[in-house]
């Protein structure tokens, strides 16, 4: 039985994840005006843990909804190319758009699940 929890979580995260990593460059500038190397190394790690936690719920969505009709392919590919897109140095900010995308697309096909 396919559940829209899961569409819901990649909804959610693939929309505030990718407004984080659309402004991540001031979260970044911010944490290395503290001068410290342990609050850029954390804000670093976070952004990585973020983009790889996009990435994964592509492929999840894609493999759990596969020959669901609810669900197009198309919110699982702009999820996976917007955390892999988003891995490449300097390349964050295209894929938090790709993200919000993609992230907008589940929650839209949230209307097609009955409760």
């Amino acid at each position: 039985m396919k559940t829209k929890t899961l569409a819901l979580v990649n909804g959610i995260v693939g929309l505030i994840g990718g407004i984080v990593l659309l402004l991540g460059i001031w979260f970044i500038f911010g944490a290395a005006a503290t001068g410290s190397d342990s609050a850029l190394g954390t804000v670093s790690v976070l952004f990585l843990l973020l983009k790889l936690a996009i990435l994964a719920l592509g492929i999840v969505g894609a493999v759990y909804y596969k020959d669901d009709v609810r669900v197009s392919s198309a919110p699982n590919v702009l999820l996976i190319v917007g955390g892999a897109v988003g891995l490449i140095p300097f390349f964050g900010w295209i894929g938090g758009i790709l993200a919000i995308i993609g992230g907008s697309m589940y929650l839209s096909a949230l209307k097609k699940f009955a409760e």
